[in-house]
C-alpha cells in the first residue's frame, strides 16, 4: 500500500496537514487533490478551527512536478487555483510553517494562509516560472498584489526573483523567522492562539478584505 501524500493530523482544534509527496514536495494533480481533501474533511469537522499546513524538514513545497505539468498544464493549474482559492474562503484560519523551500505553487501556499511562520537556513521562497518559460496565471499574480510587498511585487513575479527567509520576510511571503527547532513549535502556538478567534466575524472580514480575488478567480 503506498503511503499517503498527505500527512494529516489534528490536535484540539487545530488540524494538521504534511506536505509529504516525496524528495522535492512537488505536486501533481493527485497531490493536489490530496490537500484539496484534506482542507474540505478539515471544514467538515465541527472541532477544528484552524489549519495547519507544513512539509518535511528543508523543503515546504518545491512547486508543480514537471511531468505532471507536460502531461496536463492547463488542469494542474485549475485545480491549484480552485485549491488557492478555497484556503482563502475557509472558515479555518489557515497557518504555514515554512520549514524549507517553497517554490511556485509552494509560495502561493504561502500567499494563501493567514499567517506564515518561517525556519531559518539555506531555502529560497518565490516564483521562478518565468524563468522556466512558464507565464504566472492572472489569479497568481493577484494574489501575490494583496500579499507582497509593492516595492517587491514585479521582482518576485516578472522577474521570477527567489527569496532567501530573511529577505521572504521583507517581500511578503512570510511574516517572521525563527529557528529550525523553534518553528514547528512557534506554528503550533500560533494556531491555537488563531483558534481563538470568533468564526463570525474572522469570515466576514476575510470576505471583505479578499472579496476582490474571489471575483477575479
Amino acid at each position: 500500500m503506498s503511503a499517503p501524500l498527505i500527512d494529516r493530523d489534528r490536535r484540539g482544534a487545530v488540524e494538521l496537514m504534511r506536505i509529504n509527496t516525496g524528495r522535492a514536495n512537488l505536486l501533481d494533480r493527485p497531490g493536489v487533490a490530496a490537500l484539496s481533501e484534506g482542507l474540505a474533511a478539515a471544514e467538515a469537522s465541527t472541532e477544528s478551527q484552524v489549519l495547519l499546513i507544513t512539509g518535511r524538514p528543508g523543503i515546504f513545497c518545491g512547486g508543480f512536478d514537471p511531468a505532471a505539468l507536460a502531461e496536463d498544464r492547463d488542469a494542474l493549474q485549475l485545480e491549484a487555483e480552485a485549491l488557492l482559492l478555497s484556503l482563502l474562503r475557509s472558515r479555518l484560519r489557515v497557518v504555514a510553517c515554512v520549514n524549507g523551500h517553497a517554490l511556485g505553487v509552494g509560495a502561493g501556499l504561502l500567499l494563501a494562509a493567514d499567517v506564515r511562520v518561517g525556519a531559518k537556513g539555506p531555502f529560497k521562497i518565490g516564483f521562478p516560472d518565468v524563468g522556466l518559460g512558464q507565464a504566472l496565471s492572472s489569479f497568481t499574480v493577484n494574489l501575490a498584489r494583496q500579499r507582497l510587498s509593492r516595492r517587491q511585487f514585479e521582482t518576485a513575479t516578472l522577474l521570477g526573483r527567489l527569496f532567501a527567509p530573511e529577505e521572504a520576510v521583507q517581500a511578503g511571503f512570510i511574516d517572521w523567522l525563527e529557528s529550525a527547532r523553534r518553528a514547528a513549535k512557534a506554528a503550533s502556538e500560533t494556531a491555537d492562539r488563531l483558534a481563538a478567534l470568533p468564526e463570525a466575524a474572522y469570515r466576514e472580514t476575510a470576505a471583505r478584505v479578499r472579496g476582490h480575488l474571489f471575483d477575479q478567480a
